[in-house]
């Protein structure tokens, strides 16, 4: 079974700025709270454990809240998930990677993340590509009945079956 994707350009860059968005605030918060003032007028985060954190939670809410749950809070509130193109749940050696090279796909306002994702079949940002993964929901399908212009959850791209809100018939794709 192959899913068929979006883009989905917008929805996935407000996803990721509700996330980096979260966990800037938390490195923010973590920063000022422990840092200590330095001569440019900043904080600096001394070699304590306490600068560990900005690690460990990147890394359980990225990897390890994607690899469990299929989507990160941003991409929860846009009706995003995260899956491999045979709709199975991602592993999180898979999430991890997705994320090493956000800062390549972030490039210069995400213009590496647009273009790959413009200009590949499955629409895929760079860590997709290296991770083997896809970003589904929010796809726009006709219902073949009505031919009301629908919106599918993550579920039915996956069950490659919904049932039109308006008519009520049951679709299969």
């Amino acid at each position: 079974m192959t899913i068929r994707t979006e883009p989905k350009i917008l929805k996935r860059s407000l996803a990721t700025i509700i996330d980096y968005g979260l966990y800037f605030v938390f490195f923010s918060w973590l920063v000022v709270t422990y840092g200590h003032p330095n001569d440019e007028g900043g904080y600096t985060l001394s070699n304590d454990p306490k600068g560990w954190w900005i690690c460990i939670v990147w890394i359980i809410y990225f990897p390890v809240i994607e690899s469990i749950r299929g989507q990160t809070l941003g991409k929860l509130i846009l009706g995003l998930r995260v899956v491999t193109k045979n709709g199975r749940a991602i592993s999180f050696g898979q999430a991890l990677k997705r994320h090493l090279v956000d800062m390549i796909d972030f490039f210069f306002f995400g213009i590496v993340a647009v273009i790959t994702i413009k200009n590949t079949p499955d629409h895929q940002r760079v860590g997709d590509l290296w991770a083997k993964t896809i970003v589904i929901g929010g796809d726009s399908v006709t219902c073949t009945n009505c031919k009301e212009p629908l919106a599918l959850t993550a579920k039915e791209i996956i069950e490659k079956q919904f049932i039109c809100p308006m008519c009520r018939a049951t679709i299969k794709m």
